[in-house]
């Protein structure tokens, strides 16, 4: 899983915890998922009288963000993704690129059925910062309106299929000696058989005793079936006649369960679900 996905499921199970009233650890710098971040700022868009538009600070950082959405009667936070799809270029094999993959969103509710939507980028600053914290990062507000209709399949029923997936993409990669990634969907297969599996490089994605079973398990195999990136990944491969077929096919539906199953796993733990 990407670090920025990452980041905003690990944002969006944390959120809802606090707004639980559970504690929580601080976010900011220590989370897994701020590893390389020198920074974590929020923003707004404004327009003063006759200017021009301008962006301001709304929180510098995840922690303040969280508590100050707190006391603007926020009742919970979603994980929301949605197909970008551009022609010729699916969101699978743009997604090792920036800007690419689908495009994900932290959801905001607030009481009143009024929805805030946040965004975020990426940028390099002091490439030779000594602490290796190179990424300056930025959410910002990009819409405000009243709170849409939010409908996810049951996540049993996303874990099955999402079982399923990874059976078929396994039996395809040991087939054609696909190196490692034989052993990253037998872990990630593990990961869905135990959720108390000691797996995923990311071990703080929610705080403890915030999430159900599945949801964790979910997680976990999610960060080991991610293999769909740039160079050297799994996109990075073909095939020939029916086996790219059979390739395209298995990949596409891996990375669409993928996508749907963090989206379930993270908006799982919204308070309303409880």
């Amino acid at each position: 899983m990407q670090t920025p996905l990452a980041q905003m499921a690990a944002l969006t199970c944390h959120g809802n915890a606090a707004v639980r009233g559970m504690q929580t650890p601080q976010f900011f710098p220590g989370n897994s998922t701020c590893q390389f971040c020198e920074s974590i700022t929020f923003l707004v868009s404004g327009k003063p009288a006759g200017g021009e538009s301008q962006s301001a600070v709304f929180a510098d950082t995840p922690d303040a963000w969280i508590r100050d959405l707190r006391r603007r009667s926020l009742v919970g936070f979603r994980l929301r993704q949605q197909p970008q799809d551009r022609p010729g270029f699916s969101d699978r094999n743009s997604s090792g690129f920036v800007g690419g993959g689908r495009l994900w969103m932290i959801e905001a509710v607030r009481e009143g059925k009024v929805s805030e939507f946040w965004l975020n980028k990426w940028e390099v600053g002091n490439r030779n910062a000594p602490d290796r914290r190179i990424w300056r990062v930025t959410y910002g507000l990009y819409q405000v309106m009243p709170t849409p209709g939010f409908a996810l399949r049951p996540l049993g029923a996303i874990i099955d299929d999402f079982r399923s997936a990874l059976k078929e993409i396994r039996a395809f990669a040991e087939a054609h000696e696909c190196g490692n990634f034989t052993r990253f969907f037998d872990d990630a297969l593990r990961a869905l058989d135990d959720p108390q599996a000691d797996l995923g490089y990311h071990k703080d994605l929610f705080p403890q005793g915030s999430l159900g079973d599945n949801a964790a398990a979910v997680l976990k195999a999610a960060q080991c079936a991610w293999v769909f990136g740039g160079m050297g990944s799994w996109n990075d491969m073909s095939f020939r006649d029916e086996t790219q077929k059979e390739y395209e096919r298995v990949s596409d539906a891996l990375f669409g369960l993928l996508n749907e199953s963090v989206e379930a796993a993270a908006t799982s733990s919204f308070p309303a679900n409880e």
